[in-house]
């Protein structure tokens, strides 16, 4: 069995398929303990053998960074087959049809979306296209047929980190007036449950194709290319109407509309000097993966990340005094449960506020936004929803931009923040339909793919 991990780099445009960025990962991630072979006929499609690999062992690596494993071989009877392999996985998937076969979802393996622990390896399986009409015959000379497996993890991962501690807010004037410091996080719209074998399709409407090995388990195609996942047709363009009510998604948006029910994970210091993308030290979550349709790229699907900041107002907190005019307050203790922010400034009341807009003649209607004190600080809400495959047209939605897919790693680097984030009565505010866009004897080979990057490096909040 042979592990092959590559590293290549290309300068090649990236399309929805490739990123052209990889990393062997560690060894937890590309690790194969167990694996169980699938037999098809390939001209009746039906049903021949499964048996599992027994006996991988390590050998050793060559020069082109190949991890070398062997298995026992297995006798099966001759004939051509079309080969299916899924590793690190106890399910034994029953199917008389390949079809059948083919759509089978696992709803038990991952029954906890978030996923922290793979120290027991990561469910993988090959691209069910890649090893179809396979022949497997006795040659005489005694050496067992070889067959090649590119196998490539159901989860994706998601990398997050922060460049800075502390991020400080100005005015158009340079002038500032808070700093921002990023202390968690919670990632929301997760799945769980995915196809054993990734589905593929080219669509223009939610009209669910019928699935052909030839086409639909293979790569995405480059125009209206999307990779399905099991709820796929079930996300429409109103997303308003979703409620997610068989609980496909663990950590749904609508779990934040009170913060303090969300599980929130602290993001690692940054590192001194700042960090490059290369060697901040990120926390990291698996995931399955999510997709949709272009149309239905919007918050209430897609798998986002909420970041949970404090914000310290900067020597700019009013009221009024005992005379009715106001001042600013020069004592932090003094601060209030409450602050109200317009205009760049804070007050400690709304009747401080409303002294402010009488005093600089403002008018017309403006949002009151409050921001409530906790024993950490002034909360504020901050959401980013995960990029596949970045258009560069910040005003037209493409397909597959905002997607979560198997074997790909996407990697959340925040450099910058630019506003206050949500802080009104210590809500997040979530509108699901907002759209997203604007803010990998028979004897066996094995190899992983490297993970595939998904670089967003330049995350300003």
């Amino acid at each position: 069995m042979t592990f092959r991990l590559q590293s290549n780099q290309s300068s090649t445009t990236r399309s929805p398929e490739d990123s052209y960025l990889y990393t062997q990962g560690s060894p937890n991630e590309w690790q194969v303990n167990k694996a169980r072979v699938y037999l098809y006929d390939t001209a009746s499609k039906l049903f021949v053998k499964t048996f599992t690999l027994s006996n991988i062992t390590l050998k050793g690596s060559d020069a082109n960074y190949n991890f070398i494993y062997e298995a026992d071989k297995v006798k099966v009877p001759q004939g051509t087959y079309d080969i299916f392999v899924v590793a690190n996985s106890d399910r034994v998937i029953s199917r008389e049809k390949e079809s059948d076969f083919l759509a089978d979802i696992d709803v038990d393996t991952y029954t906890k979306a978030c996923i922290e622990d793979i120290s027991t390896g990561v469910v993988m399986s090959n691209r069910a296209s890649a090893n179809l009409e396979t022949t497997i015959k006795d040659e005489g000379t005694g050496e067992a047929n070889l067959v090649t497996i590119t196998l490539e993890r159901v989860l994706a991962r998601i990398d997050v980190a922060k460049k800075y501690n502390e991020y400080p807010l100005s005015n158009d004037k340079g002038v500032q007036y808070a700093t921002i410091k990023l202390d968690d996080y919670y990632i929301v719209n997760m799945a769980k449950s995915y196809y054993s074998f990734r589905h593929t399709a080219v669509l223009t409407s939610l009209n669910e194709p019928e699935w052909s090995i030839s086409t639909n388990f293979d790569k995405v195609a480059d125009v209206d290319g999307y990779v399905i996942d099991p709820y796929f047709f079930s996300k429409k363009v109103d997303a308003t109407g979703f409620t997610n009510q068989d609980k496909y998604y663990e950590h749904f948006y609508g779990d934040i509309a009170n913060p303090n029910s969300a599980q929130w994970a602290a993001i690692a210091p940054a590192i001194t000097p700042a960090p490059t993308a290369t060697n901040a030290d990120y926390k990291t979550t698996y995931c399955l993966e999510n997709c949709m349709l272009q149309p239905a790229q919007k918050n209430g699907y897609s798998t986002g990340v909420v970041f949970r900041a404090t914000m310290e107002p900067y020597n700019n907190v009013f009221r009024l005094n005992a005379a009715g005019a106001l001042e600013l307050i020069t004592d932090k203790a003094e601060y209030p449960e409450v602050l109200h922010f317009y205009d760049h400034k804070f007050f400690a009341s709304p009747e401080a506020l409303q002294a402010y807009i009488s005093t600089t003649g403002a008018s017309g209607e403006f949002q009151d936004r409050k921001f409530e004190k906790t024993d950490a600080g002034y909360r504020c809400y901050y959401k980013y929803w995960i990029r596949h495959e970045d258009n560069n047209r910040p005003t037209e939605m493409g397909v597959m931009e905002f997607a979560v897919v198997r074997n790909n790693l996407y990697r959340l680097y925040v450099t910058g923040v630019s506003d206050l984030g949500d802080g009104n009565d210590g809500t997040i505010n979530v509108d699901p339909d907002i759209p997203d866009e604007g803010e990998a004897s028979l004897q066996v080979d094995l190899k992983v793919k490297p993970w595939i990057i998904r670089e967003q490096i330049d995350i300003v909040l």
